[in-house]
């Protein structure tokens, strides 16, 4: 269970020219905008979207269409980055230096191969060596393999829950012992019951040669939230359980090793007081954005974690509580944290700056970058 919509009507306003949807490949077009880019951003207002590089991140031809949606993610993977229209079934790939999209392609046969009516709804994308993408899907129960813009293969994931559909949220592909392996977070949620967390979430592990699965591990936690983070072999997992309850046993940030297949939960969300919607992880420090149960408000946090010891670094909140569900988008670039607020500033939505001092003590540098939607992911742009 959620604080925001999982897929919500496809009614979508264009707020500058787009693309029109009826080529598989298009992509708003307009000149890369580089310079000064610190941080690349998704923001909507779920009725329209917006990507690009912050600064100046505006709206305009190459940042602003239909095709992008109202209900959108950000992922990055391999040294690529991908924007995901999850109510329109479309994923582009974005300049990953300067978030402008630059190639598109669709998962909508998936959905209609399996007899689904609404939309797949593509959570998260991985790119593989072979330079295929895999596309976790959220309402049908596949991983769609994409290679030069079309769907070539699926993986069906309909048998790891008693309703045929596990909630694929999350997938990551890494190399264990020199071999890709795509590791995926399923959320396992009750279908009859708003989506809410009953059961043990599983992390399966996927070769990807042969695209068979070779494990599947549960997870201490459940309903894992949002795209796992990498660092140092692991994956970090921010996993609320059910958001308005704020000390369930099984909920919290959870590390996986990836070349053990082990896990644990790292932070407990009683330590926390309240559910963890992201994550994001750099060497020796780790922030996390966590809501608090108040339902239909959910007011968010900015805290900080040891990765290795699970340790709560922050004795207050870094930013907030916040009046409601405001804090959204994390992203580390170096020793910079970025942080997105959905509460309107001055000159659009700001995302927080804040610069790492020592292990892991962080300092709000009082400075903002503007976004003209409300955030909703950031990622760190990619060097060439």
């Amino acid at each position: 269970m959620a604080p925001l919509p999982r897929s919500i009507g496809a009614v979508v306003v264009v707020l500058a020219a787009a693309v029109a949807c009826g080529t598989t490949t298009s992509a708003p077009s307009g000149p890369l905008r580089c310079e000064g880019v610190e941080v690349l951003a998704v923001g909507s207002d779920y009725s329209s979207s917006v990507v690009c590089g912050a600064p100046p991140c505006v709206l305009g031809p190459s940042t602003t269409g239909a095709d992008l949606g109202d209900d959108p993610q950000l992922t990055a993977s391999n040294g690529r980055v991908f924007y995901l229209s999850r109510t329109l079934d479309y994923v582009f790939e974005v300049d990953a230096k300067c978030g402008t999209p630059k190639g598109r392609f669709d998962v909508k046969s998936v959905a209609k191969d399996a007899s689904f009516a609404g939309a797949a709804n593509p959570h998260d994308a991985a790119a593989a060596p072979d330079g295929s993408v895999w596309v976790a899907l959220y309402n049908v129960p596949r991983i769609a393999i994409v290679k030069d813009a079309r769907v070539v293969e699926t993986i069906d994931l309909s048998a790891f829950d008693a309703d045929q559909n596990p909630q694929a949220e999350s997938i990551r592909i890494v190399a264990v012992g020199g071999v890709p392996k795509a590791f995926v977070a399923l959320e396992r949620l009750d279908d009859r019951d708003l989506l809410r967390s009953k059961q043990p979430s599983f992390m399966l592990r996927i070769d990807v040669a042969t695209r068979q699965v070779e494990a599947t591990i549960p997870l201490e936690g459940r309903n894992p939230f949002n795209p796992m983070k990498e660092e140092g072999g692991a994956l970090f997992l921010a996993e609320p359980g059910n958001f308005d309850v704020a000390d369930e046993p099984l909920a919290g940030i959870e590390r996986f090793d990836t070349t053990t297949s082990t896990t644990r939960l790292l932070v407990p969300e009683k330590v926390l007081g309240g559910s963890v919607a992201e994550v994001a992880v750099t060497d020796g420090c780790g922030a996390a954005i966590v809501a608090g149960p108040e339902r239909d408000v959910n007011p968010t946090s900015l805290v900080t974690f040891d990765p290795t010891t699970g340790a709560v670094l922050s004795k207050t909140p870094l930013l907030g509580p916040t009046p409601g569900y405001d804090l959204q988008g994390l992203a580390w670039r170096g020793s910079t944290l970025y942080v997105g607020d959905r509460r309107a500033g001055g000159s659009g939505y700001p995302v927080h700056v804040f610069e790492r001092a020592g292990t892991c003590e962080l300092a709000d540098t009082k400075r903002a970058l503007a976004v003209p939607l409300p955030p909703v992911a950031l990622r760190a742009p990619v060097s060439p």
